[in-house]
């Protein structure tokens, strides 16, 4: 297993469960309607299209962000990412 580097720093063990989740509050700021089987089907694409970011068993959570961003608009939800991108811009804030 790998972990992923948060940006003040610290390291937490990789979990797909919270790109799962902010996926699905992306769609939910849409009201878009979705299945959770599809939030999960994007999740496994975003973990495979940031696999080669991997360094020494460590990811940024900005790489997996910028993953996210890219699979929604790349599976025909563009407005889904420009949400994530907001709902990002808030987080880094935070």
């Amino acid at each position: 297993m790998y972990s992923v580097v948060k940006r003040d720093g610290k390291s937490v063990d990789f979990n797909i469960a919270k790109i799962s989740a902010a996926i699905t509050k992306a769609f939910q700021a849409l009201e878009k309607q979705y299945h959770p089987s599809i939030i999960d089907l994007i999740a496994l694409h975003v973990t495979a299209d940031f696999e080669n970011k991997i360094v020494d068993g460590k990811i940024s959570v900005e790489d997996i962000q910028d993953s996210v961003e890219k699979v929604l608009s790349e599976s025909g939800y563009a407005d889904v990412a420009k949400a994530y991108i907001l709902y990002r811009r808030q987080r880094e804030k935070v």
